[in-house]
């Protein structure tokens, strides 16, 4: 199917048209006449039915429609390439087209910008034929009352218009008045580059968000995909400036953070052959929309995430070939109308055409299409209460070193649980590791589908592998969803399920410390590399000496001899290829683990470099212990708010009205934010201070720990730290 001819003769036919310069303005329709309404798909499809759209000069055929809402209520269209006329057949009308051109509408009026004979509305001054064009990209108004709108500045050094070897040569902005639609100024962008920053633009209370995308579809002279240049089309970029300020220099994304560099630019979404985003945001959800492929993809898919540099996660696939308007017309140009509908649904646009000769004779194979498409929204998981855990052997559910799945900086990764988890598991217990991480960040955990909830459960460093434990809800599709801020290899390891009913509960203890080797319990001496150390639990520090399911332990690695890991596991069963905790050599650092016992009460250490070791038994679980209730994650308390928590202080944390009613104690990850000095932090229950601790931190680094406590009579949680530190709490579980 040469659908790319479309283009290629277009181009031809308007470059031998005169350059105009006038720059129609549409009058306001009077309010009696058009009622502002907002249509919806079948309306703009019977709208678009018909030619000589908007009167005058009336809209005949377009392509690539970009809808910028102005502040009174009016809504101006622009196409890319524009015929003019009212019929269908355009045979006798090569010269009645502009470059840019379009209408304004009002409810249900309609009325033309710019006209025949090359008036682009935008750029017809700097319109050379055939060689230099502009076409309109996305737009939003200004903090200086402007709409402005995004250009890209099309070359072809050949003079054969948009065909082969074309290329965007830098990024334009023009300024418009927004009543009268006056262009006030037209010039390079502060972003001038060849990325086009503003192909999308989307915004929040802070910040507007440009999204490029490098457009180069002529670079090769093939038909078909190959005709697209595969090192940057698959690729979308973002940027940002305060909002409204598009006259301010751009940060730029960069995989896990900002940077007014633009070479430091990462690609927000990589994709197929040709992945141009474009994003709208309704509500608290950012939608994008791409025709994967351009005009040789069969697909449309719709993606959603909770912020604008993402994580990005598909939420539908639109398969469009049927939707074609003739057995050789092809579709292309996805976009979102920057509205809902009556039914709340959003309205999907793309573009059509067909090989000239086609749509020349018939206009109507040349103008868009619309349809209904569901908002995507995040599930809502019901809390469930009275759930038990199940826990098994340690088993590794990935490892992305081996099936080549690294996560890239501000994206998520799926991972499916169901061949290890219960069958009816609505939580799970594991051992999360980042592995070689590129740079500080953190990972946040959750079911999928849901959304991503603003916690985290992990921090780490450039280089540092780092662990730590989560108890985290499951939903119907049993996979988990691990975010993460930097570009970093990911380990998940399941050591148990919770499950609605029977298994086990929780019997949350003070920290009883039941092996320690520099203090000689129950061997002297480091741990040796390679060597298990069998510790008994079953009878000891509380924990019954019968009808014990599991245990939840801190386990401390102090004064490793070189880098390496432990791994803590039922001593009955053979040693799984898991890690509980990763070191440094003279760390001191420890990781909770929730595994079951062995069947002589024990539970096995075993470290692959030499190293003293500390368990800490901190809760046991069994049939009549405290049942779960599983929720989203929840930050209730960050210092970060107020005063850093002095060395050597404990702050007290009312927690009772942020948890059920009748909470009586928690599961929660605990962060030691920028600590002056080495040190720990205790989580008790304020009523005894425990002698073991649930996180060991380094001067000014970031570290998390998990914590099974006790709440006091009154629901609140105490915090003691060594260090100066600050401190978040995100609870996972309660009971």
């Amino acid at each position: 199917m040469r659908i790319r001819l479309l283009r290629c003769l277009v181009a031809g036919a308007i470059g031998v048209a005169a350059i105009g310069v006038s720059q129609s303005v549409a009058p306001s329709p009077a309010a009696a006449a058009c009622d502002g309404t907002t249509l919806n798909a079948s309306q703009l499809n019977a709208v678009f039915a018909n030619p000589g759209v908007g009167g005058g000069a009336g809209y005949a055929g377009g392509d690539y429609q970009h809808v910028y809402p102005l502040p009174d209520g009016r809504k101006l269209w622009l196409f890319q390439d524009m015929f003019f006329g009212h019929d269908n057949d355009l045979r006798d009308s090569l010269t009645a087209a502009a470059h840019n051109a379009g209408l304004v509408q009002h409810g249900t009026c309609w009325s033309v910008v710019g006209g025949p004979q090359m008036q682009n509305f935008i750029g017809s001054a700097q319109t050379t034929p055939l060689r230099r064009w502009f076409w309109p990209m996305d737009g939003a108004m200004g903090a200086d009352g402007a709409l402005w709108i995004f250009m890209a500045e099309m070359k072809n050094a050949n003079g054969t218009g948009a065909t082969y070897p074309a290329a965007p040569g830098s990024t334009w902005v023009a300024r418009l008045n927004p009543s009268t639609l006056a262009v006030l100024s037209f010039s390079p962008a502060v972003d001038a580059g060849t990325r086009l920053f503003g192909w999308s633009i989307t915004e929040d209370d802070s910040y507007s968000y440009l999204y490029g995308h490098c457009y180069r579809q002529y670079i090769h002279q093939v038909n078909g995909v190959g005709q697209f240049d595969g090192t940057c089309m698959p690729h979308s970029y973002l940027a940002r400036v305060a909002k409204g300020h598009f006259e301010h220099p751009l940060e730029y994304w960069t995989a896990g953070g900002w940077s007014a560099n633009p070479a430091a630019a990462q690609p927000v979404m990589s994709r197929a052959s040709a992945n141009p985003m474009d994003v709208q945001k309704f509500g608290n959800v950012y939608v994008n929309v791409t025709k994967i492929d351009d005009w040789w993809g069969a697909w449309v898919y719709v993606d959603k995430a909770p912020n604008p540099w993402g994580p990005w996660e598909q939420d539908q696939a639109i398969w469009i070939v049927n939707d074609r308007k003739c057995g050789e017309c092809g579709i292309y140009h996805a976009q979102l109308m920057p509205w809902l509908d009556g039914e709340g649904k959003m309205v999907l646009s793309w573009s059509n055409g067909a090989a000239f000769p086609l749509w020349q004779a018939n206009a109507f194979l040349y103008r868009p299409s619309f349809r209904q498409v569901a908002l995507p929204v995040y599930r809502t998981d019901a809390p469930v209460s009275g759930a038990g855990l199940q826990p098994r052997s340690p088993v590794r559910a990935i490892d992305t070193r081996l099936t080549n799945q690294r996560i890239r900086g501000g994206s998520l990764l799926r991972v499916p649980l169901s061949s290890f988890v219960a069958a009816d598991a609505v939580g799970v217990v594991a051992n999360v590791t980042a592995v070689a991480p590129a740079a500080v960040g953190y990972l946040t955990v959750w079911a999928c589908g849901a959304s991503m909830p603003t916690t985290s459960v992990l921090n780490y460093r450039a280089g540092r592998t780092a662990a730590n434990s989560v108890h985290v809800r499951l939903g119907p599709t049993k996979e988990l969803c691990v975010f993460s801020w930097m570009d970093t290899h990911l380990v998940v390891d399941i050591t148990g399920s919770y499950v609605p009913t029977g298994a086990a509960g929780l019997h949350p203890v003070n920290a009883v410390r039941v092996a320690d080797t520099q203090a000689g319990v129950p061997v002297a001496g480091p741990l040796a590399a390679g060597a298990t150390l069998a510790v008994p639990v079953a009878g000891q520090a509380g924990v019954p000496a019968n009808g014990v399911s599991a245990v939840t332990v801190t386990v401390t690695a102090t004064n490793p001899a070189s880098s390496g890991n432990i791994t803590v596991w039922p001593c009955s069963d053979p040693k799984p290829l898991v890690s509980t905790l990763n070191f440094l050599a003279g760390d001191v650092i420890a990781n909770s683990a929730t595994v079951p016992l062995g069947t002589g009460g024990d539970v096995c250490v075993s470290s692959s470099q030499a190293t003293h070791v500390a368990v800490d038994v901190a809760g046991w679980w069994d049939a009549i212990g405290l049942r779960a209730a599983l929720l989203q994650p929840t930050r209730p308390f960050d210092s970060r708010s107020g005063a850093k928590p002095a060395a050597g202080s404990t702050t007290t944390v009312p927690l009772a009205a942020a948890l059920p009613v009748g909470t009586t104690a928690i599961i929660a990850n605990v962060t030691a934010v920028a600590p002056v000095a080495v040190g720990t932090v205790k989580v008790w229950s304020c009523a005894v201070l425990p002698a073991g601790a649930s996180i060991s931190y380094s001067a000014a680094e970031t570290r998390a720990g998990l914590a099974a406590v006790a709440l006091s009579p009154a629901g609140q949680l105490c915090l003691t730290t060594v260090a100066s530190a600050h401190l978040l709490i995100d609870v996972m579980v309660s009971f």
